[in-house]
């Protein structure tokens, strides 16, 4: 069973359904962005947009097998489902045609079962039949296939996780302009995999257009920090991490500003935190790089650095994001400044495929092809629990070729998300085989 339901995260977020999609009381669906996977509580992908009988909207999306695991897994008594904009299963059975939520508000249901594309149909019903054991050994995508040919799919993988990027932002921009965009990206980025969905929240909680209106009212970086951290909940926690000098500038930049004193219920994952990615941390090194782009905009502060990075000059272009990234503040006596990986993170993660984006709707031609060249020859990473788990399925050679450069990491990364971590091997080697046909 637990098989069958990752299928269907499968089928949602590669979109293997048909075209025209209605839900269980008759209202047209389109999928305009699938949304990201949730690998912490609450709904199984989320920041989805949707096009529901003509109105567009953005939320999350639960899936199940059948329409009554909604209440089985007391969803219903669960406020974290509260932003759920479409229950997805696989069979419907009920004789009511929406799943209520915990606030009472009921949404739609769209059953799977006749809307699955009829490439991935078949396919499906092998696994529900007969679901794959875990795979062992190295993996076959790559077998048989020589360093160059590797190059070649894990680039072509790569680029398709790139674009896949671009295709989020550009649906974002139904909802925000570039400077916002831009800014839920980086904040997103913040919160690395544990918690990006609660700094991503800060981020579209206070808005862009409403920090800078409080800019002019005498916002700085460390009350911006303070507010965030109560907000946030995380003022407790930021005792037992700063020292009591700064701590009281933080406490007391709190009690003299007069913009918020909201609270939220965010829950944050804490297990297993790296020092230096801890959310407390991250938060206030955010404040620093979110009050020194206030005034240009982010966009504005990006292109203009962006215009002095030579075409194929990685090296050049963390040179200027540090500079972005790592302003002249005080609060670098707190907490460590912002480093290479995670610059690096975030410029190929969101400020490239925006950037590519803006250039595309501008026709910016000069930039898009700065940004095409900087892609692929962008730093390799540093290891993280993807590519630690991919290790064990490549040999010395295929491993040197699949983390020699960022844009072939992104390419193994890619193939993760997309098959490894559902296990669908089969459907890998066929992808394969029609990538190479392509290459």
């Amino acid at each position: 069973m637990e098989l069958q339901e990752k299928f269907l995260h499968h089928i949602w977020d590669q979109r293997h359904l048909i075209p025209e999609l209605k839900t269980v009381s008759g209202k047209a669906v389109k999928i305009i962005y699938q949304g990201q996977y949730n690998t912490n509580s609450g709904p199984d992908f989320k920041n989805v947009i949707l096009n529901i009988e003509g109105e567009t909207v953005q939320g999350d999306v639960e899936i199940h097998l059948k329409t009554y695991d909604w209440t089985a897994h007391r969803h219903q008594e669960d406020p974290l489902y509260n932003n759920t904009r479409l229950h997805v299963v696989l069979e419907h059975k009920s004789s009511l045609t929406f799943t209520v939520r915990e606030d009472a508000e009921p949404i739609e249901i769209l059953e799977l079962k006749h809307h699955i594309d009829a490439d991935i149909a078949k396919l499906f019903t092998e696994y529900q039949t007969n679901p794959q054991t875990k795979h062992s050994g190295l993996c076959d995508y790559f077998k048989l296939s020589s360093q160059a040919q590797i190059a070649q799919l894990l680039k072509a993988n790569g680029w398709e996780r790139f674009q896949k990027k671009c295709n989020r932002f550009n649906a974002e921009l139904m909802f925000y302009g570039f400077d916002q965009l831009l800014y839920n990206g980086i904040m997103e980025a913040m919160g690395y995999d544990k918690n990006k969905f609660n700094t991503l929240a800060l981020a579209q909680h206070f808005t862009w257009e409403k920090l800078k209106a409080w800019q002019q009212s005498g916002l700085d970086a460390i009350t911006l920090a303070s507010i965030w951290l109560n907000y946030a909940g995380l003022k407790e926690k930021a005792a037992t991490l700063i020292d009591a000098e700064y701590m009281a500038k933080l406490n007391q930049a709190f009690e003299y500003q007069t913009f918020t004193i909201e609270k939220a219920a965010l829950q944050w994952n804490m297990f297993r935190i790296r020092p230096a990615n801890h959310p407390v941390k991250r938060i206030i090194q955010a404040a620093c790089i979110v009050t020194n782009c206030l005034d240009k905009g982010l966009l504005n502060v990006l292109l203009a650095a962006f215009k002095k990075i030579e075409v194929t000059n990685s090296k050049q272009a963390i040179t200027e994001l540090k500079n972005i990234f790592q302003p002249e503040t005080e609060l670098w006596q707190v907490i460590e400044k912002p480093g290479a990986s995670l610059i690096t993170t975030i410029a190929g993660n969101i400020i490239l495929p925006v950037l590519y984006l803006y250039a595309q709707k501008t026709n910016e031609t000069v930039l898009l092809g700065k940004i095409t060249q900087l892609y692929e020859n962008f730093p390799a990473q540093s290891e993280n629990y993807i590519t630690t788990f991919m290790q064990g399925y490549l040999n010395e050679e295929q491993w040197s070729v699949a983390t020699g450069s960022y844009i072939n990491q992104q390419g193994l990364m890619n193939l993760y998300y997309r098959f490894c971590k559902y296990r669908l091997c089969e459907l890998c080697k066929r992808e394969k085989q029609q990538c190479m046909q392509n290459l």
